[in-house]
């Protein structure tokens, strides 16, 4: 055998060695990518896979990384959603228990002549308040109901924004001389006209009214403020309680997110679906600042002609 056949033998053996170790190292690598993805599959979200070359596979490794990530990510927040939908049921159905039975039993005593006959119309008034709890609660409950399964219905019409804004006050009036709240309103006589649904509009309106005067209520004042800005109509909602911590700023109207300062009494829903139902309109709702004595929400529309 020549020297030229001996250095041919040599390099095929040298090639196949060199190929085979490719082969195996491929091998190992595309393995550890599938056990990465059953890991994934199979709810364990943490998993990484390392690699260290800059070829086709560590590229398709870091898309793998990505997926992984964005997967956990995804499960979490579905996971953390399911509890919090748990929770705000179980809360739910706590709060409205616990008017429902005031109700029954200022009833019952009054039925059953437990009473004094001039004790019988502050029963009844008691009784007519716990009803009005209750009513509060179970439409909570009916929002978020509809808006979770994403079943609400709207039909935009050409609206003046200025008289559904004055209709809503009045509704609060009670509680506002009730709870000696001084109410600042600025409201033009002129029409502001916005297109939206005049049902989920005042939603949204008593919504934010119903939260500022529950969670800023200790400020004693509600300003209502309606006016123009870059072809926008604006309403500021107003008061001046103790704001709102900045670490829970940005997590305001993330649905079934609770903090005593992040006014999420109610189940930590009303600031969302207003928030929700603005956004399908075309509209927004933001908060323009929010300090000690000084908390202002803004909601927008375009203006119709």
């Amino acid at each position: 055998m020549n020297s030229l056949s001996v250095a041919a033998i040599s390099f095929l053996l040298l090639l196949s060695v060199f190929l085979a170790g490719r082969l195996y190292s491929l091998h190992k690598r595309t393995a550890e990518m599938r056990s990465v993805i059953r890991g994934v599959l199979d709810g364990e979200n943490k998993q990484q896979i390392f690699s260290a070359k800059n070829d086709e596979l560590g590229r398709l490794a870091f898309e793998v990384n990505r997926l992984s990530a964005m997967y956990g990510t995804a499960q979490e927040k579905y996971e953390q959603e399911q509890r919090g939908k748990k929770q705000l049921i179980s809360n739910l159905s706590h709060d409205v228990r616990t008017p429902l039975v005031s109700v029954i039993g200022y009833l019952e005593a009054i039925i059953q002549g437990r009473i004094a006959d001039d004790q019988k119309d502050d029963y009844i008034v008691t009784a007519y308040q716990k009803a009005l709890v209750l009513k509060d609660q179970v439409n909570q409950l009916f929002e978020f109901v509809q808006s979770d399964a994403n079943e609400i219905a709207l039909f935009p019409q050409k609206t003046d924004a200025c008289e559904i804004t004055r209709q809503v006050l009045i509704d609060f009036l009670p509680t506002i001389e009730k709870e000696q709240i001084t109410l600042d309103s600025a409201i033009p006589d002129e029409e502001m006209n916005i297109c939206v649904d005049r049902e989920s509009f005042v939603r949204i309106l008593q919504n934010l009214i119903r939260n500022t005067l529950t969670h800023g209520g200790e400020g004693k004042y509600l300003g209502v403020h309606i006016g123009r800005e870059a072809e926008q109509i604006c309403i500021d909602i107003a008061d001046r309680g103790q704001g709102i911590s900045q670490e829970h700023l940005a997590f305001v109207f993330d649905r079934l997110y609770k903090a005593d300062s992040v006014r999420s009494k109610g189940g930590g829903i009303g600031l969302a679906i207003a928030k929700e139902l603005a956004n399908k309109m075309g509209g927004n709702i933001e908060i323009l600042r929010s300090i000690p004595g000084d908390t202002v929400f803004r909601i927008t529309f375009p203006e119709t002609a």
